[in-house]
């Protein structure tokens, strides 16, 4: 299920594009600056960091299907993370929708699951920007060649998840390329999941299908052959770590121990591994503007 880009349901608390680029300096936390080496109250004493996933998207978290454990690059980023800061990483898994209310409730000290950072979202929650995620629109190899140019898509059926951020992206690029230029309409066939999204397309009830880049990359390397990215990626956009709305104490050790992992190479190498080199970003907090 991509949420790369992936809006929240109508039930959350209201949570709701600008993207750091590789190698900025991290924005600077207000009033971060003399407390920015202490452990936030919430951890002071178990020196435990709860980190709140929905384990349902790879290759950001998912379980082994192999081993059942749990995996992905989210994974492997907090658990680098604890290890910076000396904290013992403790995962709860939660449905998606539950996991912004966890957070904002203090249930847990962040959440870490392919999160976009929006400015809508940043009116109940804060981020630290971690992650540039990047849309693209695919297709079955066979279809491959039937998409060379953006025009190409108009009057075609283009499946989607409407739960993510690629829905709005979806009707961007009908009104910019199609519609808005005087081409038939893109025919979107909304989904309840990236998986809906992705058998509309193999039951060829779909000629296109839009999903992340990174998406892709781990379906390439588990599947190798069974999809093929079509025209120009999607404009970027940030995954990023979710802490309760004004903890400045919670943001600041995120960004210091994502700086750490920058600093010695181990966020560049867990991404690497996982073919995703191309959305590596400084962390950013509320990176998003208007």
């Amino acid at each position: 299920m991509s949420r790369p880009l992936r809006a929240l349901a109508a039930t959350l608390i209201g949570v709701g594009t600008a993207v750091s680029l590789t190698g900025c300096v991290s924005t600077t936390l207000p009033g971060s600056a003399a407390g920015a080496d202490k452990l936030p109250p919430s951890i002071t004493e178990d020196k435990q960091l709860k980190v709140a996933l929905s384990p349902d998207f790879p290759p950001m978290e998912y379980r082994d299907d192999k081993t059942n454990a749990l995996s992905g690059v989210d994974v492997e980023l907090a658990r680098a993370l604890g290890k910076k800061l000396g904290l013992k990483v403790i995962f709860e898994e939660q449905r998606f929708d539950q996991l912004m209310n966890s957070v904002a409730t203090s249930r847990v000290d962040m959440v870490m699951s392919g999160i976009s950072d929006t400015v809508e979202r940043q009116q109940t929650v804060d981020f630290v920007d971690y992650f540039k995620t990047v849309g693209r629109l695919y297709t079955l190899p066979k279809r491959a060649a039937d998409f060379r140019g953006r025009q190409d898509v108009c009057g075609k059926k283009l499946a989607v998840s409407k739960t993510t951020d690629y829905y709005g992206q979806a009707l961007e690029f009908n009104k910019k390329y199609c519609t808005g230029a005087g081409r038939p309409a893109i025919r979107i066939l909304p989904t309840d999941s990236g998986a809906a999204a992705r058998l509309q397309l193999e039951q060829n009830r779909a000629d296109v299908a839009i999903q992340g880049g990174e998406n892709l990359a781990f379906f390439d390397r588990t599947e190798p052959g069974r999809f093929r990215a079509v025209l120009q990626p999607l404009p970027a956009k940030p995954f990023a770590v979710v802490v309760k709305k004004d903890d400045k104490a919670m943001a600041a050790l995120v960004t210091k121990g994502f700086d750490k992992l920058w600093a010695d190479g181990t966020y560049q190498r867990i991404l690497k591994e996982s073919r995703m080199s191309y959305g590596a970003t400084r962390p950013t907090f509320n990176g998003v503007k208007n």
